[in-house]
């Protein structure tokens, strides 16, 4: 059922975070609005001081806690303050972590930036501490020449290459100072390329008295579990993954969304899979905005941007009322552009429908125990030129980055603005059952250690600056996920003709 869906996550939350949760605390969490929000302050509370957590650590939690920093208390299920879909049944949502944190509260940007890379560094440094393979643990100031192979966890502050030889020198930095470290052209290390400002685990020694500086001898990312307890949701329902609408552009496809509208009103093929579906989650770019690059004017339809969020809770509306649907901002919409980016503002979210719940970008959210993560994807436009042979058209491979740094949009001061704050809310944790994305307008579909990853598609044609960027888009592709099973079905809608494949189907 749901609660034993969350229950599954939670157990496996606790454990990458190297804690023993006792019975009576788990059943007390379960009883909780957000679980795995309040286990996480758990986890911040008990720190290294103990591996277990017991009843009374969680309710000196609760009685402390009050919302925290960053975090909401849950608002009201689509449909209405009853918690209930506009079909009555349960909704069964509850938001697990919502990435935008408020506003940094810094008295300087510097200082702002110092907190947002110290909150990485706290959150995923844990989950690479204790491994057996890191062994003989050290911070960066008890590293010792002396003591053979020793592990340190760290932030990568800068990579370079050496003008000899090829090789790579990281400069890794932990909260107790920082070190330079050789990376060998032919070590295995080597072929992992390392990325600035991510979180790893890196093995070193000292091969000789007249060494200067540590040598890598393995490296270590934070990544997804490789065996982790499976958490699905309790009933049979589909969730309905988009991104990408644009809406208001003179290349938003109308034709294809009529299309997909009539295969969710059970007017088209697999009525059965249609009435499944009781969810829609859009990641992203909902409409295509006002001077978002240069010269747009020529390219929209609405030139004002109220009007495109009136046309968007209108093409909403033109979906089956008995959806929910949860929609996530993008770089397109009217919010601050660096990220994590807020919810899109009541003023213009109400015209959306009641059914429509808004929230930041990124956020993750159980959908009846099963968590799901949506994320824009701004981080691809960093992560693609950054490793070798990454390409707009294999989303997923970046994808699975991602999962494994457990981080979305690591790299500062390139081509995603990163917002100063008190919690980096672009790290991955809990780790979800789903991770999808949008912002590429392709389409990909793919699974990393039990982690279904969607690319999600887009739903405007190619335009004059995809064609200069040498992107080709795979428009109109809706993706069907069993909350159960994660199986996959794909309905095309091009041509404004649906149709379904896919085992799901």
């Amino acid at each position: 059922m749901v609660a034993e869906g969350l229950r599954e996550h939670l157990v496996a939350y606790f454990e990458e975070h190297h804690k023993l949760v006792e019975a009576p605390a788990l059943t007390l969490l379960l009883g909780q609005a957000q679980p795995l929000v309040v286990s996480r302050d758990v986890v911040e509370r008990v720190g290294a001081t103990s591996p277990f957590v017991t009843q009374e650590i969680v309710q000196e939690v609760l009685a402390r806690r009050g919302p925290p920093a960053g975090e909401r208390a849950a608002p009201a299920a689509p449909g209405g303050p009853s918690g209930t879909s506009p079909s009555g049944e349960p909704a069964e949502f509850s938001v697990v972590r919502e990435g935008y944190a408020g506003p940094s509260r810094a008295e300087t940007p510097v200082a702002g930036y110092t907190r947002l890379f110290t909150s990485r560094y706290r959150q995923l440094a844990p989950l690479l501490r204790h491994r057996p393979t890191l062994e003989n643990p050290r911070s960066v100031r008890e590293l010792r020449p002396a003591e053979g192979v020793q592990s340190v966890v760290g932030l990568v502050r800068e990579v370079r290459r050496t003008s000899r030889r090829h090789h790579t020198i990281v400069t890794l930095d932990d909260e107790s100072g920082s070190v330079e470290v050789l990376v060998p052209a032919e070590s295995p290390a080597a072929k992992l390329t390392i990325l600035p400002d991510e979180v790893v685990g890196l093995r070193v020694k000292w091969s000789g008295s007249r060494d200067r500086i540590p040598i890598a001898v393995g490296l270590e990312r934070p990544d997804v579990p490789a065996l982790r307890r499976h958490a699905r949701g309790g009933r049979p329902r589909r969730v309905l993954l988009l991104s990408d609408l644009h809406v208001g552009s003179k290349t938003f496809l109308a034709g294809d969304w009529a299309a997909l509208a009539s295969f969710l009103g059970e007017r088209g093929p697999n009525p059965e899979l249609a009435r499944s579906v009781d969810t829609v989650v859009i990641a992203g770019d909902l409409v295509d905005g006002i001077g978002i690059y240069p010269h747009q004017e020529r390219d929209v339809a609405i030139p004002d941007i109220v009007e495109q969020y009136a046309e968007l809770g209108r093409r909403l509306s033109e979906l089956p009322r008995r959806l929910a649907v949860v929609a996530i901002p993008g770089n397109h919409d009217a919010v601050s552009p660096a990220e994590p980016q807020p919810a899109l503002p009541p003023s213009l979210a109400r015209s959306l429908g009641e059914n429509v719940r808004v929230l930041p970008n990124p956020s993750t959210f159980s959908l009846g125990g099963t968590v799901v993560a949506a994320y824009h994807g701004r981080g691809f436009d960093d992560l693609i030129p950054a490793l070798p042979g990454a390409s707009y058209g294999r989303p997923t491979e970046v994808m699975r980055r991602m999962l494994q740094m457990r981080h979305l949009a690591p790299i500062y001061g390139s081509r995603t603005p990163l917002a100063p704050a008190e919690r980096d809310g672009l790290v991955i944790d809990p780790v979800p059952d789903i991770l999808v994305t949008g912002h590429l307008h392709t389409y990909g579909v793919d699974r990393y250690r039990d982690v279904l990853m969607v690319n999600a598609s887009a739903w405007q044609a190619e335009t004059d600056y995809q064609r200069m960027r040498n992107i080709v888009p795979h428009p109109s592709q809706a993706t069907i996920v069993d909350l159960q099973q994660l199986a996959v079905a794909t309905v095309d809608c091009t041509a404004g003709e649906p149709r379904v494949r896919g085992p799901a189907a």
